[in-house]
């Protein structure tokens, strides 16, 4: 009888070791897809950052702007929703990255708003407001919750409200989004225009292995994975202003490169329509290592093909 035993023990055995060598580096994966992230806001020198490219057909300009809000300011901001805690300042504080995007192409004029408010150490989204002026106009508001995002969709009903303020638009429709099981993963969730904020707050180094970050995306969360890759050399001209002085720099720099790829958390298919600063695609940030100043964008812009915003002015805290 002992000598059966043996056997059936060690096949007890083996087949434990199989699992954990199986199994275990999924729940591991599954861990690393959201790293907790090393947020340094003092290390975010910039307030101001002006871009603008050209290619072909189109003229793309882009204003960025970061700013500290009140608990007051944040209060008027904020619109309610009827699910879920929304998301609160902390003791970290709150900021608010607004962008102005105007795009000049053979079909007219197009203005592109697009503002957050977050925490700067978590990035944890507050709320997004994306706005569009010159074709199909509409503003859409994004409240965050502990459970979902809720969101508030307006659009003029004619011409004469065309040239209203969106807070006069007739037509209104809300709509809530609520997180699924991808939230178990996604401890914090941020808006696109946040990333130019993180890649100024992380170390370069920090982007050797792939940062995964969880990103409302339109309607849905999404994983977003920003990663270093090679460096280029890179002729930049722009004018940096601090306090009352301005320069103008005129040099070539060895720009650090990081690329943006968007992908479903449900499937890990490649999302295509993930917009920063109004470019999709193949989506690459550069990078002054000196400063930590992004100094050249690059994405293509619907039918137009690829465009580089290149860096015209920074103006530093």
């Amino acid at each position: 009888m002992y000598m059966l035993k043996q056997p059936l023990h060690k096949h007890w055995l083996v087949s434990s070791v199989l699992f954990i060598l199986l199994f275990l580096p999924f729940a591991s994966s599954a861990a690393e897809r959201v790293p907790a992230l090393n947020i340094d806001k003092t290390a975010v020198t910039w307030k101001h950052l002006s871009f603008k490219g050209k290619e072909y057909f189109a003229k793309l300009v882009a204003e960025i702007e970061l700013m500290s809000p009140s608990k007051s300011e944040l209060d008027v901001a904020f619109i309610p929703s009827p699910k879920g805690a929304p998301v609160a300042m902390t003791e970290f504080g709150a900021l608010v990255i607004d962008t102005n995007i105007s795009v000049k192409s053979i079909f007219g004029t197009v203005k592109l708003g697009k503002k957050a408010w977050f925490d700067p150490v978590s990035l944890s989204a507050m709320q997004y407001v994306r706005e569009r002026r010159g074709f199909k106009d509409s503003e859409k508001t994004y409240r965050f919750t502990d459970k979902g995002v809720h969101r508030v969709a307006k659009t003029p009903i004619d011409k004469n409200e065309t040239i209203q303020p969106p807070e006069k638009w007739s037509s209104s429709y809300e709509e809530f989004y609520p997180y699924d099981s991808e939230k178990k993963d996604c401890a914090n969730i941020t808006a696109p225009i946040s990333i130019i904020y993180l890649i100024s707050a992380l170390k370069v180094s920090d982007f050797e292995k792939p940062v995964t970050i969880c990103v409302f995306n339109k309607k849905e969360t999404v994983y977003l994975d920003i990663q270093k890759q090679p460096s280029e050399a890179l002729l930049v001209s722009h004018i940096e202003a601090k306090d009352d002085k301005a320069i103008h720099k005129n040099t070539s720099i060895l720009a650090e490169v990081l690329s943006l790829k968007a992908r479903s958390i449900s499937s890990g298919q490649p999302i295509d329509n993930f917009t920063l600063v109004g470019l999709q695609g193949n989506l690459r940030i550069y990078i002054d290592r000196e400063s930590q100043t992004p100094v050249q964008l690059r994405g293509d812009y619907k039918s137009f093909g690829e465009i580089k915003l290149n860096l015209r002015q920074v103006v530093y805290k």
